[in-house]
């Protein structure tokens, strides 16, 4: 595995079909990753299963990475042991500033409709929650309200937490709404600044 997964390291697991667990890094090999929790009970896959797909994803300081493998159990260890399969890692570089702001959002992906709320938002994305029925590489519909305006676009889900809060990637936003966006975020991040003057 690439130097940038250490042990200790936090991630999130996503298997194929939804289930998501957040691990820790127990030990990394050549050709597999173990995980673990941190001094909590130990890692297993529902009974049912003996191996999934599934995506680990991870923050390092260059944005968020992610990599596909093979989700297994080690019973004699209390680890579930990930090997890794397909192209290496890519790690998606953060281009945008990110700014908090609780804004509504509708979502439409495959039979899937939710109205949430914005815990982040760029110019490049958002972070939705609660949106525990979204799934990685869901490919979705949103509108974004932003008080006076409504942005529309199409988005991915890139990455989700164990509690309930979903990324979305935003395809291109061309022309009046990546300007409105971007107008928004430029403006809540003059409101933080003034908000932080003593």
């Amino acid at each position: 595995m690439e130097v940038l997964l250490e042990r200790d390291t936090p991630v999130d697991i996503t298997l194929d079909g939804g289930w998501q667990i957040t691990a820790r890094v127990a030990a990394v090999g050549p050709d597999y990753v173990d995980l673990g929790t941190a001094g909590g009970p130990s890692l297993q896959l529902p009974e049912q299963l003996r191996w999934c797909g599934a995506t680990m994803a991870w923050k390092t300081r260059l944005g968020a990475t992610h990599r596909r493998g093979i989700l297994v159990n080690s019973p004699e260890s209390g680890v579930l042991r990930m090997h890794p399969v397909g192209d290496p890692l890519k790690v998606q570089r953060r281009q945008f500033v990110r700014v908090p702001a609780e804004l509504s959002t509708a979502v439409i992906a495959p039979d899937k409709r939710l109205t949430t709320r914005t815990l982040d938002v760029s110019v490049g994305g958002m972070l939705v929650a609660p949106a525990e029925t979204l799934v990685l590489d869901d490919v979705v519909r949103f509108a974004l309200d932003l008080g006076k305006i409504t942005v529309a676009g199409d988005g991915r889900v890139v990455r989700g937490t164990s509690d309930g809060a979903r990324g979305i990637l935003f395809d291109d936003l061309q022309g009046r709404a990546e300007r409105q966006l971007s107008h928004y975020v430029a403006q809540r991040q003059r409101e933080l600044i003034a908000g932080s003057r003593p």
